[in-house]
């Protein structure tokens, strides 16, 4: 998982009496007993707040960027907490006292996130790798005729041009230097070779996480826990957020990726075909391209990000994906 990655924001230090005014309406500092920083996550400063009401514990998350529309966020979890398991959120605001940064305070839910659980020796288990499908597939069943980002009402607000383009729109001047030329060649090619299977992706769009990853999908008892952080949420590609989610292939077997396909398919109209697992992995280049192209000096990271990028490009090498696929197949 995202191990030793550098933040993009630092941390932000606070205390009891910061947390106690920014819980106001909520919370009475005085029945504040401890916060506990969340070491997991790059872009926010997250905290654990435990109090003495009923042994209640908050998530508290503070904003240094303003990309994000929060708003969005409150209303698509309102939408979806009949169905999945998503955090109630109890404030967003801002204040001077956090340098008028926009913060949010959610409720906890018990778990451990995957990163987390692996990192102490958890093995993933069929049991959780299906649990996983299920839900994505109640995610991906909300469907939406463009890809773009979502207003605060959840309507499409910006319209995103097709797929195939974004591939030579992220390759900026640092991603070219962080990969270099072969592997810049080799990704065009395969761009170029497949360009029919990303027509075809535009073709069904879906509400997607947009950040399907081990720091945001909790684990309790073998099982999904909780889905967290969507503020990155869209109308979308079903397969990024596949893709995402066994982008650390090292994690999965076989017979985990049979099992997450049954377990889909039983659930979705949205159809996994027999090259799913490959073209997720082609579907999760650009989200690669994209992060290895950022401004920030972050070593550890990008260094992480190229090996991935390596390793998706031996997978799809292997074989062309036009000749072991007919045309992708959805159902209506």
């Amino acid at each position: 998982m995202e191990y030793d990655w550098e933040r993009k924001f630092p941390f932000l230090e606070i205390d009891k009496s910061i947390v106690g005014r920014l819980f106001d309406g909520i919370l009475e500092e005085r029945n504040i007993i401890n916060i506990i920083p969340i070491n997991e996550g790059c872009r926010t400063t997250n905290y654990i707040v435990e109090t003495n009401e009923f042994q209640k514990k908050y998530i508290l998350k503070i904003f240094f960027s303003t990309e994000q529309n929060h708003k969005k966020e409150i209303k698509l979890l309102t939408k979806l907490k009949e169905t999945i398991l998503v955090p109630r959120i109890y404030k967003i605001s801002t204040d001077e006292i956090i340098q008028n940064r926009e913060y949010a305070i959610y409720e906890y839910m018990e778990g451990k996130s995957i990163g987390e659980a692996i990192s102490e020796g958890y093995v993933l288990e069929e049991i959780f790798v299906r649990d996983v499908a299920r839900y994505l597939a109640k995610i991906h069943n909300h469907k939406f005729n463009k890809t773009g980002f979502l207003d605060e009402n959840l309507n499409l607000k910006d319209e995103l041009p097709p797929l195939i383009s974004w591939y030579e729109e992220f390759m900026g001047d640092r991603a070219q230097k962080r990969l270099g030329k072969s592997i810049i060649q080799k990704i065009n090619n395969i761009i170029k070779k497949n360009k029919k299977i990303l027509d075809k992706l535009d073709e069904k769009v879906r509400l997607v996480h947009g950040d399907f990853q081990g720091t945001n999908i909790l684990i309790k008892n073998g099982q999904v826990s909780g889905i967290l952080d969507w503020e990155f949420a869209m109308a979308g590609h079903p397969l990024a957020d596949i893709g995402q989610f066994f982008r650390y292939e090292e994690y999965f077997n076989n017979n985990l990726l049979q099992a997450f396909k049954n377990e889909y398919n039983k659930n979705s109209d949205y159809k996994l075909e027999k090259n799913w697992y490959k073209i997720s992995k082609l579907r999760d280049l650009v989200n690669l391209i994209q992060i290895i192209n950022g401004e920030e000096d972050m070593p550890n990271k990008y260094s992480n990000i190229k090996n991935i990028v390596i390793n998706n490009i031996d997978i799809l090498d292997n074989k062309d994906l036009k000749k072991e696929m007919k045309i992708i197949k959805f159902t209506n």
